[in-house]
This record gives structure tokens, sequence and C-alpha cells, in this order.
């Protein structure tokens, strides 16, 4: 978990609209199906005049939901068989760059709603994994290390370093 937190902190620099929200991160065991997932309490309140609804006028409920100021990042489990410390850290740094970008683009609320309008929302949609892309290269370029120059080949690094430790071998 401290090396999760330790990583965290270093990719909130090049998320500094994420500064006031209180971001955890730690590893959890799951399947192979996924690499990390971000969990956050929306609170939902109803919003209405109850005198008026309790006299029989007509009254408009709205459901409100609150913005949350506290997240939980949580990175596979597996993703610790990687020996080399210094792989395994931009390997995390990756997933986590993913996650944050879902907290800034506030992916969490909207899907979070029911199922019939969050099933039209695409929520990699708008150049979602460029965008990590390029965070990912700013944060590399923070910590003094070439960029990489193309998006399929971070992939492919990635997926190869994944297969080091037989990510995709596991039936879960």
């Amino acid at each position: 978990m401290v090396e999760c937190i330790s990583w965290l902190s270093e990719v909130r620099e090049v998320f500094p609209k994420l500064d006031k929200k209180i971001i955890l991160a730690e590893y959890k065991p799951m399947t192979n199906k996924k690499l990390g997932f971000v969990r956050a309490k929306i609170e939902q309140k109803l919003d209405f005049n109850p005198e008026a609804l309790l006299l029989g006028e007509k009254v408009k409920i709205k459901n409100k939901r609150s913005k949350p100021q506290k997240f939980d990042i949580f990175i596979n489990s597996n993703l610790q068989k990687i020996k080399n410390i210094a792989l395994r850290r931009e390997i995390i740094q990756h997933i986590l760059i993913h996650e944050l970008l879902h907290i800034e683009n506030e992916d969490l609320i909207t899907i979070s709603k029911n199922f019939n309008k969050r099933k039209k929302k695409k929520i990699h949609l708008n150049n979602f994994e460029e965008e990590v892309f390029i965070r990912f290269n700013q944060l590399r370029e923070l910590k003094g290390i070439m960029k990489i120059e193309k998006k399929e080949h971070l992939e492919l690094a990635i997926s190869k370093i994944l297969d080091s430790i037989n990510w995709r071998d596991k039936k879960s």
C-alpha cells in the first residue's frame, strides 16, 4: 500500500485540478480482467417540499447527487508479481493516470445514474486513451525520463510486461 500511495503522489503532479480531493490507492485482489478501478461514495438526496406533498399539492421531486471529495483507487494485487520495481512503478502509474482521469472527468457521477442513461455514455470517448498517454508522458518528463513517441509503443510495452507475469494465461 505504501508504494501505491507514494506513486500516486507523484502522479498527482500532472493533475492539479484534483489537489483538493482526498485520493487513496492500494492493492486489492481481483480478477485478471481488470488492472484497477476507482470507487467513491456518491450521496444522493431527494429534494422536495414535504408539506406540499403531504397536503396533496403537486410536487416536483428532484434527485440530487453530491460530488464526492474522497476516492479510493484499487490496483490489481497480481501486479505485485512484477519483480523489477521500476517497471512495476511505470505500470502502476499508468493505471493511476487512467483512474485519475476518470475522477477529473467526473465519470463516476455520470455512470452512477440509472442504467438506461449510463449505457448511452461511453466513458472512453473523446480521446480518453490519448489523454492518458499525454499525461503519462508529462509525468515521465517531470521525472527526467525520455518521452515515449507513440501510444501504440506504450501499449505494446505494457502488454509484454504483463505477459511476463502470465497475465493473459489465467482463467479468472
